[in-house]
């Protein structure tokens, strides 16, 4: 949909420091909040809350600590949300086979997912808003 090099990150940004289980609802609420802000659809708001819970459940299951980022993007004409933290538990995988395990937990609820070389590697995920993804479908 967008192409890499013209993105910009635009308001929200919200951070969620993930250190126990408990965050794992606040990540999804946080998560709801900054997509609600960016337009999104119900729907939409509840598939970025799941994406991010499971980004959570992931650095816990790690037993690591660290901060989940989300922000607006804009890519041209194009807006969505951005997730990422980083991920230093990934520096001695293959970033191919990161990415197969996270596409397999995330299955199609975001666009995009990413590992970004480190050091240390980046989890990057970003869910466009679209026509069937806006607040003007919730009636």
């Amino acid at each position: 949909m967008a192409t890499e090099g013209s993105r910009v990150a635009i308001p929200p940004i919200m951070v969620i420091r993930v250190e126990d289980t408990m965050d794992v609802m606040i990540a999804r609420n946080t998560a709801r909040r900054a997509a609600s802000l960016l337009g999104f659809s119900s729907v939409s708001r509840a598939q970025i809350a799941t994406a991010v819970a499971a980004l959570a459940d992931i650095i816990l299951n790690v037993e690591a600590r660290q901060t989940i980022h989300l922000h607006g993007i804009r890519d041209g004409v194009d807006m969505g949300i951005q997730v990422s933290c980083e991920a230093p538990w990934l520096a001695s995988a293959s970033p191919d086979n990161a990415l197969i395990a996270l596409r397999s937990k995330l299955g199609d609820i975001m666009d995009e997912i990413d590992v970004e070389p480190g050091p240390p590697p980046r989890i990057v995920m970003i869910l466009w808003l679209d026509a069937g993804r806006t607040t003007q479908l919730d009636g």
